[in-house]
């Protein structure tokens, strides 16, 4: 997930004022000449135990110098197809590599660019071959890492009880039931479930993390109506390690069942003259990991032809900055068209008496309008 400029720059601008280097962010002053170099950074920052992503930052001095911003030069800068085309040459073990984006970023009338390294769950990285380059060699089944501020050296393998805490991480031993629910919910091809015809669902790995789903009884929504039948059914889902219930959520079917659903949470924004709720998910909250859970990770609304505008946000802080977005720029609603088969849906909705402080055709305008400005700002 991209992260947005502003927030990335405030961060960065902490790391710097900080004056000195840390577990997850390293300062250097111009870009690697030597791509062993880079590979052994790169490594030992996406090995880090942080929780968050890490930062490679090039135009930066070191602190013994005042981590002074002095801008990139363009000796030996590379671009991030460049950065993605070497790490793909390289041979990883495994079928997993280091995640990265760059960014440039202006700091005091220079410019600097930051490598983004993500947090993934599929450390340790190492290589299954070295890889060498002038003099420089990053060694195979090595496990490289940073702690505090410093790299394991490239010829040694980083400390053993590092190694322990990379792989429980990865599997989330150290976490609580709550938050190894979240991890499990993300992965739906690890769960027995048939949700048409079973109501349990459970993770084939560990089965004492499991959801209980209710009876489910007819109601209906404004966005029921987007879909070719309109009945709806809610219920509730249980989610439990061993006997003890984590939390509870909502789940819907959709279009007479053919489509199942965790139950939207709805925004309300003060507009002028103008019914304005809409539905959405973050996807870092619970409901957006049930959500994944339910639909395979693909966050697919469609079913028949039909989809219901549902915002699909990743966290609250993108909610609130597209928030922000309408209420400054309230004439994108006005210049935004309609298609016929929403026009249909709230004819539908009128003709069957099924009246909501929900209008449809709002609904369909913001999921319209979140879809463009998505675009502008990523």
């Amino acid at each position: 997930m991209a992260i947005n400029d502003n927030l990335l720059k405030e961060e960065i601008l902490q790391l710097i004022n900080s004056q000195r280097e840390g577990d997850y962010w390293d300062f250097k002053v111009e870009p690697h000449e030597n791509n062993a170099s880079l590979l052994h950074d790169i490594i030992c920052l996406a090995n880090s135990l942080h929780i968050g992503e890490r930062f490679l930052i090039w135009g930066v001095t070191d602190p013994s110098v005042g981590c002074k911003v002095v801008g990139i030069p363009e000796k030996n800068r590379k671009s991030q197809i460049q950065i993605v085309d070497f790490l793909r040459t390289v041979q990883f073990a495994g079928i997993y590599r280091p995640e990265i984006e760059l960014r440039s970023i202006n700091i005091d009338d220079k410019e600097i660019d930051v490598l983004i390294i993500f947090d993934r769950p599929y450390k340790p990285y190492f290589l299954s071959k070295d890889y060498r380059d002038r003099g420089k060699c990053v060694l195979a089944n090595y496990i490289y890492s940073r702690v505090n501020d410093g790299n394991t050296p490239i010829d040694k393998s980083t400390d053993y009880i590092m190694i322990e805490k990379m792989w429980r991480q990865k599997f989330g031993l150290d976490n609580t039931p709550l938050e190894r629910m979240k991890l499990f919910l993300n992965k739906p091809d690890d769960w027995i479930k048939d949700i048409d015809n079973k109501r349990y669902a459970y993770c084939k790995y560990s089965p004492e993390y499991h959801i209980e789903f209710s009876e489910m009884e007819k109601f209906y929504e404004p966005y029921s109506f987007f879909y070719p039948n309109e009945v709806s059914y809610i219920g509730r889902a249980l989610f439990k390690y061993h006997t003890t219930i984590l939390f509870e959520l909502e789940y819907m079917c959709c279009d007479e069942r053919r489509i199942t659903l965790a139950v939207p949470q709805y925004e309300y924004l003060a507009l002028k003259n103008v019914c304005n709720w809409y539905y959405y998910y973050e996807l870092d909250s619970l409901q957006g990991f049930f959500l994944a859970f339910l639909t395979n990770s693909t966050f697919d609304f469609v079913s028949r032809g039909g989809a219901a505008p549902f915002i699909c946000f990743k966290n609250s802080e993108e909610r609130k900055k597209f928030n922000e977005y309408i209420l400054a720029h309230q004439d994108v609603l006005e210049k935004c068209e309609v298609d016929i088969t929403v026009k249909e849906a709230f004819k539908m909705m009128c003709q069957k008496g099924k009246n909501s402080v929900m209008d449809p055709i709002f609904a369909y305008k913001m999921w319209q309008i979140y879809g463009i400005w998505k675009l502008d700002n990523n």
